[in-house]
């Protein structure tokens, strides 16, 4: 028995010489055993090399293994295993479960036991605690010496926890960090193990567990040989502490070496390689005195002589950083003979790199295998089920049926989907009673006929839950019962059979990577089912529970992919990839916060609560300090793997625009070498970027889209190369077609082009009935006009309470009001607050049973909704009684319709020698008020939105309300007052709100009540003559500076009015009116000359595709040809009034 170690440094032949020495024995010894244990993902490749490495291909005595792996040899060996092994998916139902029975007991976990994820982090806290062979007693032990605290409350659960896992398994299973330790108990049993040959190779240290086996191994084993990564000019038995770069390699040592002593194993001299002519760096100079200096603090330099194997380069972005790293391994395989398997590709960040890398390598047609695991949560099949489980848990909620009928493994296609779905939102249909029957509900704008295709496609639906609610949603139900329940539905809608269909499609399309995980997702599902029934068969738990359980195994599934061929790129990260025999190594995204990792979460035990424990001899993984030496020694191996040429990169931008820093690594590598340098990639000339057919298209568009910037910056190279690039692919015939399509998008100009008179006269007749709105959308923008109007195209309709509802609400509540004061005789100065909060109550229940909006009377939500309208009404009320009672206006008529029919000449218009425009609409209030010969006309216009009123939002038509109602109103009033003349007073819009008020101290409730009034003031103009204004406010006619509570007019000491004042002359209401009128027969006659233009404006920051439901139709882009804003200058109140006066004079 004796223990030996060999030593040397990256690239030695440290596993050369192991292996050699290996075959060796084995071939003089043929009955002996001999064993070699690698890490898992090492056992392929060294049975490989072994093989290769034998004179006659076969190592019938040598055993690959890994520690798991020999494990189940040796206990298949003495037929001695009678414990199911527990995985990471049945940990996490597991764990669940016992989240679900402890609740109560919980008290810092609880509250974080159903977010996404934190199950894994709990299973991840006590699997390591099993590693690290700490107990609920040592747990125990810690908590009585820690005082009342969070961290003492936080661990009492993790002790509950971890507790309660370890009863559940107690003589039925036991977990993966437990095997190894029975393999210990019974390896003095094995012959495949006593007297044999042990290599142990490719580890950076073991875990407890692993080195309570190899210390029994020593006692029974023959010889073991162990491989150490170190530099032999070090002390492999001194070690000053964790920050030297082979204290790991110091630590296996010692520990190995203690084990030793114990076991009264001979420690045979150590084996120290040098590097020599036969070993990695024999023909890199840079990469030698790279290995030889990295993190050792000399002061040596290496002199570069051109480019001599050693590379650092900054890209803009990890997209740019990944195509320039493709088009570099292309140039290394053309150019210089390379395999691809020879090449490999490392990366700090590898998830965020990793799907940029699958789409950028598939272009240039360069074999890539991405070494990580991908997680099965968001699989279809895994989406299928949870739907599926959701739509019971939630009966027949609109959003999980349709999850479930959008996955595309329900049978139901797209179109059926959109349909049915249009009409379940618009009719708010949900629970399984109504999904189970007829439709019968009819929205607006459905008719009996479509009712029976909906109805044909819910009973398809139906169909396939019918059995399945009945059983699964059944209470009293098992987690056995219910997951067999699940499977007799997966297999009712056929869904193995719909898999292997994918399969196939993607094998078709050599799309390998999702090929293999269609073929092993269902057998994880199913094997997931048969460990749920398995651990928690017979317990009782509701649907909504078994959901929960269910995803905490989803979480943990992964499907792991095997390369699908020898000859490819390897893609992996610093620490479980493990590279052998490569020529060329890129190291891509190192940036700052990447290498070194930055600091993320701590987990459920921060670092000063994981060092109190050490403080209590309770040793767990390293701390993030350890973690960044560790990491060294991590990028030291990786650094150090290439035997010809390494690549260093990083980004100067994140996907997302952020700028991102080099890493300290960058910085490090550039002292040791004289005349290397970052070389900073901007665009590299069209020629070098030039590899594959397929790639080279996005190339051909760039040429079409920078043409112009080419010419400016006289790049006559890359415009040659481009013409050339774009006769190649014009002469031949795969990519014809596709290239002309380019050339004539490149080409293309957006060309407005009006309808034809005749189209016009077929969508909206010879005489136009027109809302204000609609004028005012063809301001905003002709095509969404024409769009709206024309084409009559809607967004679909939704069983949901708007806000154009509550708006619609609010009007119809405060008409009945005013029709209430009236009816029952009373009056707007006297009504009491009594009176007026009966009468609004009385109003609100009548405006609500006359809306048929089913979704006022479904929820909590839609009863708060109504609460909050009434809140909002009783403020209305109070402030509308208390502006009107300032002054002496009269309300003189409500919701006040105006059309064609009442013959009003303000509203009829002559676009042409047939065609007319007749304006519709309704004013929400009108007051007015009596003098001897004038009657003074005050128009409102309720708002639930924030509106207000600006001169250039007139002069440009997009604002055109106010002015065509109070045109209307003084046309209505003087006929009905002929003896006076009708004057206008003002015209406002009124917030329907109910606003908070900003006050450093407390205020009384006067004057809180004034600030609430002032802030919902009239917003408007108001005629400027002082009579008027009294009469509006008559608090203005007192002496002094005073500011209105109604109306947006202030007065000076002196009478006169303050500058912020809406108050203009009579003169500018006639000129506003003119100008309005003249706008809205300038606005007709350009919507019957068909004028569909895609031209939105765009004025003071806004324009009209900022709320425009139709962006995805007109596709506007300013970018593009012929697209552009109608930008429309800025002006002041003053200078749009002049400009609109000036009109008016011009006539």
């Amino acid at each position: 028995m004796a223990l030996q170690f060999v030593l040397g440094n990256s690239g030695s032949g440290k596993t050369h010489y192991l292996h050699h020495n290996i075959l060796k024995m084995a071939d003089a010894a043929p009955n002996k055993n001999f064993l070699v244990i690698v890490p898992e993902q090492f056992t392929m490749q060294t049975q490989r090399e072994l093989v290769e490495r034998h004179p006659r291909h076969s190592i019938l005595n040598i055993d690959v293994q890994s520690f798991a792996r020999l494990a189940y040899r040796v206990f298949d060996e003495l037929g001695s295993f009678r414990y199911q092994v527990l995985e990471e998916t049945g940990k996490n139902l597991i764990l669940r479960r016992v989240a679900e029975e402890k609740g109560n007991e919980l008290t810092v976990l609880k509250k974080n036991m159903t977010k996404p994820g934190y199950i894994g982090e709990v299973k991840s806290l006590i699997s390591e605690l099993a590693q690290y062979h700490v107990t609920p007693a040592q747990l125990s032990e810690a908590i009585e010496k820690l005082p009342e605290g969070s961290f003492s409350y936080k661990l009492k659960d993790v002790r509950s926890m971890y507790q309660g896992f370890l009863e559940f398994l107690e003589g039925r299973f036991v977990t993966a960090e437990e095997v190894l330790e029975l393999l210990a108990d019974i390896a003095g049993e094995s012959d495949l193990l006593k007297n044999s040959t042990v290599v142990l190779d490719g580890f950076t240290g073991f875990t407890p567990v692993q080195n309570l086996f190899l210390e029994k191994l020593m006692g029974i084993a023959e010889e073991i040989y162990v491989a150490v990564t170190i530099d032999i000019r070090e002390n492999p038995y001194y070690c000053a502490g964790s920050h030297e770069l082979f204290a790991m390699s110091k630590k296996m040592i010692a520990s190995l070496t203690k084990m030793a002593d114990a076991c009264h194993v001979p420690v045979k001299k150590p084996v120290m390689l040098k590097h020599t002519a036969r070993s990695r760096f024999h023909a890199s100079g840079p990469l030698y005195f790279l290995e030889q200096n990295l993190f050792r603090n000399r002061r040596d330099r290496y002199v570069l002589n051109g480019e001599e194997g050693i590379f650092v380069s900054g890209y803009k972005n990890p997209r740019e950083e990944l195509h320039h790293t493709a088009r570099e391994i292309e140039r290394l395989v053309r150019g210089r003979g390379y395999r691809y398997n020879e090449i490999a590709i490392v990366c700090g960040d590898l998830p965020g790199y990793a799907n940029v890398a699958k789409e950028v390598f598939a272009a240039y047609r360069i074999p890539l295998f991405i070494d990580q695991k991908v997680t099965i949560a968001y699989h279809p099949f895994i989406e299928f089920v949870r739907a599926a489980i959701e739509v019971v848990t939630t009966d027949f909620s609109a959003e999980s049926v349709f999850r479930y009928v959008r996955n595309g493994l329900s049978g139901i296609s797209r179109d059926d989907a959109d349909v049915l779905e249009n009409y379940v939102l618009a009719s708010g249909a949900a629970g399984h009673k109504k999904w189970s029957g007829l439709f019968c509900y009819l929205p607006r704008g459905y008719e009996e006929e479509s009712l029976a295709k909906i109805n044909e496609i819910r009973g398809r639906v139906w169909e396939q839950f019918e059995a399945f609610w009945e059983t699964f949603g059944r209470r009293g139900m098992t987690a056995g019962e219910q997951t067999a329940a699940l499977y007799k539905f997966i297999c009712g809608q056929d869904i193995q059979s719909k898999l292997e269909q994918k399969e196939r499609a993607y094998e078709a399309a050599e799309d390998l990577k999702n090929a293999k995980e269609y073929a092993q997702i269902y057998r994880i599902v199913m094997d997931l089912f048969d460990k749920l029934a398995e651990l928690l068969g017979d317990e009782e738990i509701s649907p909504a529970e078994y959901a929960k359980i269910l995803d905490a195994g989803f979480e943990s599934a992964k499907v792991g992919i095997l390369p699908p061929g020898y000859d490819r790129v390897l893609f992996g990260d610093i620490e479980r990839t493990r590279l052998d025999g490569i020529k060329a190594l890129f190291f891509i995204g190192v940036n700052d916060g990447i290498i070194p990792r930055a600091k993320g979460a701590d987990g459920i035990l921060s670092q000063m609560e994981r060092e109190t424990l050490l403080g209590f001899q309770l040793e767990l993984a390293p701390t993030e300090r350890e973690k960044t030496f560790i990491q060294k020694f991590y990028l030291y191996l990786n650094l150090t793997k290439p035997s010809d040429r390494l690549y260093l990169s990083y980004a100067r931008v994140d996907g997302a625009g952020k700028a991102m820093r080099c890493s300290y690594l960058i910085h490090t590598v550039l002292r040791l070498y004289e005349n290397l340098s970052v070389r900073e990639v901007e665009k590299e000339p069209l020629s070098e970027r030039i590899v594959t057919a397929e790639h080279a298209k996005d190339l051909l568009i760039e040429g079409l889209e920078s043409a112009a910037e080419w010419l400016d910056e006289n790049r006559e190279e890359d415009i040659r190369y481009w013409a050339a690039l774009s006769r190649w692919y014009g002469k031949r015939e795969t990519y014809q077609k596709e290239v002309e399509a380019l050339l004539r998008a490149a080409k293309q100009t957006h060309q407005d082009t009006p309808i034809s008179s005749a189209v016009t006269k077929l969508l909206y007749g010879t005489v136009l009935e027109n809302s204000v709105t609609r004028l005012e959308t063809f301001a905003s923008c002709a095509f969404s006009h024409f769009l709206t109007y024309g084409l009559t195209l809607q967004e679909r309709n939704v069983s949901a309470f708007s806000a154009v509802d509550f708006g619609t609400i609010f009007h119809e509540v405060l008409e009945r009001f005013a029709e209430g004061i009236q009816k029952k005789q009373y009056s707007w100065f006297t009504i009491s607050e009594p009176e007026s909060e009966a009468l609004l109550k009385e109003a609100m229940e009548q405006a609500l049973l006359a809306n048929h909006n089913l979704a006022l009377y479904e929820s909590a939500r839609s009863s708060y909704a109504k609460e909050r309208m009434y809140r909002i009404l009783r403020r209305t009320v109070r402030a509308l009684l208390y502006q009107v009672r300032q002054g002496k206006f009269v309300p003189d008529g409500f919701e006040v319709s105006f059309s064609y029919t009442e013959d009003l000449q303000s509203v009829h218009f002559h676009l042409g020698e047939d065609e007319k425009m007749h304006l519709r609409g309704r004013i929400d209030r009108i007051d007015t008020y009596a003098d001897e010969n004038k009657l003074y006309v005050k128009v409102i216009d309720y708002k639930s939105g924030n509106q207000s009123f600006q001169f250039l939002n007139v002069y440009y038509g997009l604002k055109l309300q106010l002015v065509v109602y109070m045109n209307a109103a003084l046309e209505l009033m003087q006929r009905r007052h002929p003896e006076q003349t009708a004057v206008p007073a003002g015209m406002f819009y009124y917030r329907i709100d109910d606003p908070m008020v900003d006050a450093e101290e407390a205020l009384d409730e006067e004057e809180l009540r004034r600030q609430i009034f002032r802030k919902l003031k009239l917003n408007g103009i108001v005629n400027s003559e002082k009579a008027v204004i009294e009469t509006m406010d008559t608090a203005l006619a007192g002496e002094g500076s005073i500011t209105s509570d109604v109306i947006p007019v202030g007065r000076n000491k002196d009478g006169s009015l303050k500058k912020t004042s809406r108050a203009v002359t009579e003169e500018a209401f006639a000129a506003l009116s003119s100008y309005v009128n003249e706008t809205i027969l300038h606005l007709g006659r350009r919507m019957m000359q068909g004028e569909i233009s895609v031209s939105p404006y765009a004025l003071a920051g806004k324009t009209g595709c900022d709320y425009c439901e139709f962006r995805a139709v007109c596709h506007f882009d300013p970018r593009m040809p012929g697209f552009a804003y109608r930008r429309l200058p800025e002006l002041t109140d003053e200078e749009a009034l002049c400009k609109m006066e000036q009109a008016k004079e011009d006539g």
